[in-house]
């Protein structure tokens, strides 16, 4: 299907020239939505329905019937790699990913790559028949190397740092070699991905902010590693929850940054860069007033900007009303020429 618009697509190489600003949002299709949580309720395992590419097609499509977006987002998961790799996780209401073993449990966890990306064709079908059935660039995604150990440590997600730190210093090299695993399949992943259809890969990495002085080190290395992999012409997005991308922006060639709510857009807006997100989810509780004031400021700050996209800087949550976020980004479509 050809591209309605590429506004997107062009924002990421910083080189929008029209007086519009592109919009898509993290978790744009998940629990919040009842059209969502209907299919959902048909299956009892996450990765059963996530396993299948016509659901995951139409989990897509459903943010896209509701709202104005120029972008789609592949309906998968991070997990997905840490599972074809031989260490199964399941989706526990009220506690999240747990997976069969964790590295903190049992120090002699392999991780199996043999057929790994064969397992992971679930995904590449679901992108080439998403690709097909939409008329917006279709985003992938992975989670970083750094992010999916720290799930594999912890076997769920981490409550605190204590005992991964530990590790860290007494298994350095072990980390390391993990890490190093999870990297050569991501880069083979994002390129199925790529050659499925996936217009720019996003790059999760969602415990980034668990590193200090060692964030380089352990987790931006093998995200430039990544990146580095992947063709000139297809944009690569970084979203690092928890830091700020001043302690990045010089580290790596990639040159499109989401940023989560503790950043300041405006830090960074006249960079050579492109910034997405930042806008708080937690912002769709406010009155119509209230979002249709937002919308305006946006609106106004944004539009001439070439390296600009509207976006959100954390998921959005189950409690949002699906009809908060349709009127805001109503309003701020309607601003456009």
């Amino acid at each position: 299907m050809t591209l309605k618009n590429r506004i997107f697509l062009e924002a990421l190489k910083r080189n929008n020239n029209e007086a519009n600003i592109p919009v898509w949002l993290l978790r744009q299709a998940g629990r919040y939505l009842p059209e969502y949580m209907k299919i959902r309720s048909e299956y009892s395992d996450f990765f059963q329905m996530i396993k299948k590419p016509d659901v995951c097609k139409e989990l897509t499509l459903q943010p896209l019937r509701r709202y104005p977006l120029d972008a789609a987002i592949t309906f998968t998961d991070i997990l997905t790699i840490p599972d074809a790799m031989g260490v199964p996780v399941e989706f526990i209401a009220g506690k999240g990913p747990v997976f069969a073993d964790s590295i903190e449990k049992n120090h002699l966890l392999k991780l199996n790559p043999d057929g790994a990306l064969k397992k992971l064709e679930y995904v590449f079908e679901a992108t080439a028949l998403i690709k097909a059935n939409i008329d917006v660039p279709l985003i992938g995604f992975t989670g970083s190397p750094w992010t999916l150990f720290v799930y594999l440590f912890y076997g769920e997600s981490p409550k605190s740092h204590d005992e991964l730190n530990s590790y860290l210093g007494l298994h350095s090299q072990k980390a390391h070699s993990y890490l190093e695993q999870l990297t050569e399949i991501i880069q083979d992943y994002v390129q199925a991905q790529i050659a499925a259809g996936a217009d720019c890969i996003q790059i999760f990495d969602s415990w980034g902010g668990l590193l200090d002085e060692k964030y380089e080190e352990l987790s931006l290395t093998y995200i430039n590693q990544i990146a580095s992999s992947i063709e000139t012409n297809i944009p690569v997005i970084l979203y690092t929850r928890d830091k700020l991308i001043d302690d990045i922006v010089n580290l790596t060639s990639i040159k499109c940054f989401n940023l989560d709510t503790s950043d300041n857009i405006d830090n960074h807006i006249d960079k050579d860069i492109t910034i997405q997100g930042n806008f708080d989810p937690k912002n769709f509780h406010a009155d119509n007033e209230v979002l249709q004031e937002m919308a305006q400021t946006v609106w106004t700050k944004y539009k001439d900007k070439q390296n600009y996209v509207f976006n959100l800087g954390s998921g959005l949550t189950p409690d949002v009303n699906p009809e908060k976020v349709e009127y805001f980004l109503n309003q701020l479509s309607s601003f456009r020429s």
